[in-house]
């Protein structure tokens, strides 16, 4: 068929360019094709180029020209606007043409720059295919590499080039830094070795199988989430064989239950960390609130129902004898409104899994998981069981059907650093952490902050308890170190009672100084209260598509410090001076001037790091002697609980759930 067959197919082409370029005016954007030439300028020439040969590129990436000479043929979404009367307008017909009769085979030439490709030979060509509506285009490649910054946009191509090494795929986007590795660890795949073929294959046909659902339930897409954000929703619940798998109707309603999800993950500040008791009473409310979402009236005849998961046994552990002991303090508190029943031993998914059904067919109305490795399962239970109210013991895993708790045990780590200064002669201070997981390093350098305000020239001596093979007592004995931050519990299996801040004598005997006090049953009390007064299921921070991280510290009565009666009482008045700024704000450990291990983080001018600096921290205080461990080096369960809060490897969750 002659390209003059096709005119009209350009003309309809010609009208949808012309009210491309009309609304990009209206809205102040630039009307025409962008030329990479013009994008980068004179710095176009000095940046390093590679050839990447013959690849299949997305044609929704296409966006633009090398070079300003066929800008102005062509309106921003690539079609046409040139009359139909010109050379251009026969040449596009006649390429249309080919398109149909014999189809478009030989390559186009572009060059990719920060995932966007811009044409060098065959304009004409992307035009025609994309007024098709065709997926993709045969492309000589070269890539032009930008200049490594700080720039988050740079930050995340650069990942993007690290993904590319093992999965040459374009499609996959994320929005956020940790996004390639969070998609890598969701599918249990290597992050060094090149996948296999059929591998790449299956992980873009998964991709493209989640689009087109997605697609068809959020037809304008949600603002602030990318494809891959959220398909990384779906793969934090879900496994990537279940898009294969499962018909699309089921397929619907998963993406349908994890809507919230969504909007969450879209809010770049999806973290709403809640440091003081919601004290708002029922008739605060509004009328509205009280009048059509009023909360239900537990009684002894209808009591609220409260499931606890342990990762272990009270017999055996002292971290879960005393939650248990929080637990039991809840039914005496509320007498008979409250029923509570504990599961011990949950360590696998399995058993989790089991807890977790039992308890939802017992009519649980609230079910606490105590341990962050919990999380997996639990997220997925909270979606599966949308009625059922679902907390972690955890720090900064953002999900909007799972709400977080843990106590600011900075605080007290901050009290007992200064505590631990003042019984020291030589300036040094051993501490044993236990995993490199969010929170905890704050933990850390508060403890150092605490005990530098005491002792300017103290240094602090760090060791791990879940680094295999780790002697810990040796290592502070060998650098002669005699006042030591130890467990935060005694262990039951050793018989061994260094707990908290310490000394040994010497004789090597244990001298208990003090150590962290947690009223779990004061913590469970407060958030089991909002639930009954109403106030939990009308939080603001819930309304406005924000995960809530309950982050109580010593000022509402949920973490404090046992001091022994060793301590002089000049060391007591010491720590209640210390304690009473803590709790009305004169005092914060991460104020003012701060110095890492490599140098300054702020000024002496500067205010309080925001909360989540402070959770998310992965440096250590200068007078630090240490560092964090890679989660090779971790014992098995350690590793568990990295791969799912773990700031050395940025939150992986790679332990999945099917079935």
């Amino acid at each position: 068929m002659c390209a003059a067959s096709y005119m009209s197919e350009y003309q309809e082409c010609r009208k949808e360019g012309l009210r491309a370029v009309r609304q990009a005016q209206a809205e102040g954007a630039y009307p025409y094709l962008p030329a990479l030439d013009e994008i980068l300028g004179p710095q176009v020439n000095a940046l390093a180029q590679r050839s990447l040969g013959i690849r299949e590129i997305p044609l929704d990436m296409v966006v633009g020209t090398r070079t300003k000479g066929r800008q102005y043929s062509f309106a921003c979404n690539f079609m046409p606007i040139l009359e139909s009367g010109t050379e251009f307008a026969a040449k596009w017909t006649a390429v249309y043409g080919y398109q149909m009769d014999v189809g478009i085979s030989d390559p186009i030439k572009c060059y990719e720059y920060m995932k966007k490709f811009y044409v060098q030979e065959g304009n004409k060509r992307v035009s025609v295919l994309k007024a098709l509506k065709m997926p993709s285009v045969d492309a000589e490649v070269i890539r032009i590499m930008p200049e490594k910054t700080d720039d988050r946009d740079v930050q995340l191509y650069y990942e993007f080039l690290d993904f590319y090494k093992v999965c040459p795929v374009y499609v996959v986007d994320f929005s956020r830094p940790g996004g390639y590795r969070k998609f890598i660890n969701l599918l249990g795949l290597s992050e060094t070795e090149p996948w296999p073929e059929e591998t790449v294959r299956m992980a873009e046909a998964g991709y493209y199988r989640f689009k087109r659902v997605f697609d068809a339930k959020f037809p304008k897409g949600i603002d602030g989430l990318t494809m891959g954000d959220a398909l990384l929703v779906y793969l934090s619940v879900y496994s990537m064989q279940s898009l294969f798998d499962q018909t699309r109707p089921v397929i619907e309603s998963r993406i349908v239950r994890l809507t919230e999800e969504f909007y969450s993950q879209a809010n770049e500040d999806n973290i709403a960390f809640e440091k003081t008791p919601d004290e708002r009473a029922e008739s605060n409310r509004g009328f509205f609130a009280n009048f059509f979402n009023a909360p239900v009236t537990y009684t002894e005849h209808n009591p609220l129902k409260a499931a606890f998961l342990y990762n272990g046994a009270q017999e055996t552990s002292s971290w879960v004898g005393d939650q248990e002991v929080g637990r039991i303090y809840l039914n005496h508190r509320f007498e008979g409104v409250v029923n509570t029943e504990a599961y011990f031993n949950c360590v696998d998914d399995t058993s989790i899994k089991d807890a977790i059904t039992s308890a939802a067919e017992n009519g649980a109305h609230v079910i606490f998981t105590t341990s962050p490795e919990m999380m997996p399962r639990t997220l997925r239970a909270a979606i599966h069981y949308d009625k059922i109210r679902f907390l972690n013991m955890s720090l900064n895993l953002s999900h909007k059907a799972v709400r977080t708790y843990y106590t600011r045990m900075y605080e007290a780590k901050f009290l007992m650093g200064a505590l631990a200064a003042a019984q020291t002669h030589d300036h040094k201070i051993g501490y044993l952490a236990d995993n490199p997981i969010y929170g905890d390093i704050a933990n850390i350098n508060a403890f150092a902050c605490g005990a530098a305000i005491i002792d300017p020239d103290v240094k602090i001596y760090l060791e791990w308890s879940t680094v295999k093979d780790n002697d810990w007592r040796a290592k502070f004995r060998e650098q002669g170190i005699r006042v030591v931050s130890g467990p935060d519990y005694a262990s039951f299996e050793d018989n061994f009672t260094e707990q908290g801040v310490f000394v040994w004598d010497d004789t090597e005997e244990v001298v208990n100084l003090a150590s962290p006090l947690f009223h779990w049953g004061k913590y469970f009390e407060l958030l089991i209260d909002s639930i009954m007064k109403g106030t939990y299921d009308d939080d603001p921070s819930a309304r406005a598509n924000q995960a809530i991280n309950y982050w109580y510290g010593i000022s509402a009565g949920v973490i404090d410090i046992s001091v022994s009666d060793r301590v002089s009482y000049y060391s007591r008045k010491l720590l209640g001076i210390l304690k009473k700024g803590l709790k009305n704000g004169t005092i914060e450990p991460f104020a003012g001037e701060i110095r890492s291990q490599d140098g300054l983080i702020q000024d002496k001018d500067a205010k309080v790091l925001s909360d989540d600096e402070i959770i998310r921290m992965d440096w250590l205080n200068d007078n630090v002697i240490g560092s964090l461990p890679g989660k090779e080096s971790l014992t098995g369960l350690a590793q568990n609980i990295v791969e799912v809060s773990g700031v050395t490897d940025d939150m992986k969750k790679a332990a999945k759930v099917e079935g």
